[in-house]
């Protein structure tokens, strides 16, 4: 399914918006998978906030604790909607992770206000790059004395507008900090609401038409060698 399709939809997706949290456990990095189309398809509700949860095992002995969820926005902020990988080692035992859910939340949680924070250095970067291109050089010629009345006037002009330009920045700041906490809260307590866990079973049949091997071959040898690997 197109996440351009789900976007088109707009941030209520063209359904009501209930409290609680939904996981969505699929097993596409990338993309929407089929079990939410079909959710949001025959049912006229979803979660407040959704989540794409994806467990991938990497070749590798482990991953450190700190590197297990790698988390991504969908959308616009307005829509809710996350995803979120969790990488595991072939030494690590996803099954008895006890602490799965508290720590994908902790995740979630730290992106959004790694996002807000990076939000607000990049609109002080650019106020900082403005600032210094602002700054006129001075001549080499030693004409300093003969252009003094219009450097002081362009310095009376600066230090009027200078602090105006800082107040707004600090708002902007403020306001886009206090952004990313108030999408924690509300997060926060769309969890307390509830957390839903949706996954979908994934079906793999033969065609009627097909040769008889090749039905052998899917509908029993694939699904023998499905249940017997991780």
């Amino acid at each position: 399914v197109s996440m351009a399709w789900i976007l088109g939809l707009g941030p209520s997706l063209g359904l009501v918006r209930v409290p609680g949290i939904g996981l969505v456990y699929t097993e596409l990095a990338s993309g929407v998978p089929h079990i939410f189309s079909h959710f949001i398809t025959n049912l006229p509700a979803i979660h407040s906030v959704v989540v794409f949860v994806c467990v991938k095992n990497l070749p590798v002995y482990t991953v450190p604790e700190e590197e297990r969820f790698l988390v991504k926005r969908i959308g616009p902020k307005n829509f809710h909607m996350f995803r979120c990988v969790a990488r595991y080692g072939y030494r690590d035992l996803h099954k008895k992770d006890d602490d799965f859910e508290k720590r994908l939340f902790e995740s979630l949680f730290l992106f959004v206000r790694l996002e807000s924070m990076m939000e607000g250095c990049s609109d002080s970067d650019d106020y900082s790059i403005c600032g210094s291109q602002q700054q006129q050089p001075k001549d080499g010629n030693g004409n300093e004395s003969r252009n003094l009345s219009t450097f002081d006037t362009f310095d009376s002009v600066e230090s009027v507008i200078a602090p105006t330009k800082r107040t707004s920045h600090t708002v902007t700041g403020s306001s886009r900090m206090s952004g990313g906490v108030d999408e924690v809260e509300f997060i926060n307590r769309c969890r307390d609401t509830g957390v839903v866990h949706i996954m979908g079973n994934t079906m793999i049949r033969a065609r009627r038409e097909a040769r008889f091997y090749k039905r052998i071959a899917i509908d029993y040898l694939y699904a023998f060698l499905r249940k017997i690997c991780r």
